[in-house]
Order: structure tokens, then sequence, then C-alpha cells
């Protein structure tokens, strides 16, 4: 698979050497020349640091350039709006194969962009975008069950009774997410033992109290509430404003540790600990669990020629229909759909948290084949 040349490629040169053989009679043709592929992405606002889907994004098509698929990749972070589109249009000049927008900040922009170059190929990840044209691909995940294991999780694993949940504007599903974290921690309480105290979650009957603009001051600004309030516990999905909450929560780790060492007769602090998406074991000494979205396995189920893998967990489930010429890749399935039970999303247990959450792991598992059972609806509790 190759696509049209490109009139600018970052990142990567490329010369053209004609071999000439010269005989007494004849000479030998050049070998053609293989058009180039420029895979180009765009993050807003966290870019492709934020160790969600922005860096497993990255990785991925980094990972598709080094088996041939891309013969260069292009990446630029913007932080609003009229950069998206700039950045589209400039990668439109660069002749990208395929063009890449992070997250639901871009998602007007790109349909916008798409719907006027109707012959170049794009890919929106996790927009939560249901009107695009034609020409764009999507990478999207139901995080509605996880964020309800995750509020059973976080009561579980709370040592204050409070936990919280965050969701950054514009995020997919942001209202069933903090509907959904709610049910897990009241499913929680309804389970707990009678000499249990109840726990509660952080904000619980306001979304716009836990919706925050989608910065890392403002995800900071919002765990320190939190922890004011006595939120040990805290659940934030977004980019900018999630790293925000998980810098804060560290450095209040270090300083309670740090306050320990110096008074060791003080009684043990509570720790804050954290429930992320995004990168498993990205933060380890916050983290208790990570909800993971599987964008490898989005890509691989969506083209024919993307790197496969021994790994069960990401080989991606056989198309029924044959693949179709889309911009010069083989595409098996224009949308893809990522949940927790086709393997496109995933909830485990960290390391770092298990000596204090020991029922962690056993907990999301058997949350898990509730759900898959039926026995517990997390879009209906």
């Amino acid at each position: 698979m190759r696509v049209k040349v490109m009139s600018m490629v970052l990142g990567a040169g490329f010369s053209a050497l004609s071999l000439v053989a010269l005989s007494a009679c004849s000479v030998t043709a050049p070998e053609p020349v293989e058009d180039a592929t420029l895979g180009c992405m765009i993050s807003a606002p966290a870019g492709f640091d934020d160790h969600s889907a922005g860096a497993l994004t990255l990785a991925e098509t980094e990972l598709a350039r080094s088996a041939g698929l891309f013969s260069a990749t292009s990446s630029q972070r913007v932080s609003n709006s009229s950069a998206t589109s700039a950045a589209l249009t400039r990668m439109s000049d660069q002749d990208c194969a395929l063009t890449t927008v992070l997250g639901p900040g871009g998602a007007d922009e790109l349909a916008d962009h798409a719907k006027s170059n109707p012959d170049e190929i794009y890919l929106g990840v996790a927009s939560g975008h249901t009107d695009f044209p034609d020409n764009v691909l999507t990478i999207d995940f139901d995080l509605v069950p996880p964020a309800f294991i995750a509020g059973y999780i976080a009561a579980t694993a709370s040592e204050t009774g409070e936990v919280g949940a965050l969701v950054s504007q514009g995020f997919p599903q942001a209202e069933k997410i903090l509907a959904a974290f709610d049910a897990g921690v009241d499913l929680y309480n309804d389970e707990a033992d009678e000499d249990v105290d109840e726990v509660k979650s952080f904000r619980e009957s306001a979304v716009d109290g836990r919706t925050v603009a989608d910065t890392s001051e403002d995800g900071q600004a919002f765990f320190a509430s939190a922890h004011d309030s006595d939120v040990d516990v805290v659940v934030p999905f977004g980019s900018a404003a999630a790293m925000g909450v998980v810098t804060a929560a560290t450095d209040e780790l270090a300083s309670l540790r740090t306050h320990e060492s110096k008074d060791e007769g003080d009684e043990e602090k509570v720790l804050p600990k954290i429930i992320w998406y995004g990168a498993s074991g990205a933060f380890r000494n916050t983290i208790i669990a990570t909800i993971e979205p599987n964008i490898r396995r989005g890509l691989r189920s969506m083209f024919a020629e993307w790197p496969q893998s021994k790994n069960p967990d990401e080989v991606a489930k056989a198309s029924k229909d044959d693949p179709v010429d889309r911009g010069g890749f083989l595409v098996t399935d224009r949308h893809y759909k990522g949940t927790i039970d086709n393997g496109g999303v995933g909830i485990a247990a960290e390391d770092g948290f298990l000596s204090r959450v020991s029922d962690a792991g056993r907990s999301i598992t058997d949350l898990r084949e509730r759900i898959k059972s039926g026995e517990v609806d997390p879009k209906n509790s």
C-alpha cells in the first residue's frame, strides 16, 4: 500500500538514486521509487505526553512507521480551535497520508476540514463525535461500565469514606460517566457490611461541579478542593485537567511522606490515590487501578495492514467484510468502539497500592463478570 507523493516530509529525508547500468548496447532502467507516506497527528491540549490516548496513539503510529506503513510521522500540539484548523491546513499542505486528531477538542474543526477535503483520509480518536463526513474514521470507547467499576473500587480503597470523579469539558459521555461512578459507589454501600460507614461521592449531586476546563490548573484546583474535603481517591477523565490532578496528587504524596519521615511518632497519614484513565503504570506512586483505552486493538481492527501482535489481548477480531481501499489504506471498519466486553477497554489493579487495597483486583474481575452476565447494569443503576 502506498499513496500520493508528498510535497514535504517532516522528520525524514528521502532521495531517489538513479542506478544506471551501462553495457555495450543497453541501459538498465532504475528501480521505481516507493511513494512516501506521512502519518500526521494533532492533539490538544495536553499533547502527546498525557499518559493517555495521546501518548498511546503516538506510540502506535511510530510502531506503524517502524513497520513500514508510514515512511515518516509528524505531530503537533495545539491549544485551541483556531490552532487546530491551522494545523489541519498545514498537514494538508504536507500531503499527509493519514491525519489523526485526538480528543473532542478538535472534533468540529476536523469535521469541517474533512468535508472540504473529501479526497483525504482522517482519523478521529476519542472524539465522541458521530456526525463526521465519510472520509473520517473513528475510534471511541464506552467508558460507562469502567466508570461504574471505578466508583466501586474507589469506595473499596477509600480510607476516609470520601471519593471523587472529574471530567474535562467536552469529554465524551461526561454525564453518563459521572452517573455511573456514583452508581458504583452506591453499589459498594449497598453490599458493604452494616458496621462499615457509607462512602460518599464528592459533589455527587452537581455535574457542573465535577466538570472543569481541560487545563492543568483546573485539574490541580479540583484536587485541592477535593483533598480539603477529605477525598482520598480521585478518578479524573480528561487530558490536561487529568494531568493536573495526578501532578497535584503526586506532590501531596511526596509532601506527606516527607512529613512522616520527620515526625515518625505522628499518626499515619491518609495518602491520595488515583484511578487513572490512560497508560498502565504511568504514575505508580499514586495509581491504584488503571482504565486503559486499547488504542492498539482499535487500530488493528480498522486497518488490515497495521502491524499485528502475538499478544492475544491486542489481536484484532477478524472482520466479516473484505477491506476497502480508502486513501491508499486497506480499511476493514470505518468505526471502532472499544468496550470492556470486546477488549477495547481494560481495567486492572496496579501494584503500587495493592497492600492497601488487596481486594481491588478481585473486585474488578467480579464486577466485570456480573456486568457481562447482566446481573449488574451500569447504564441503568
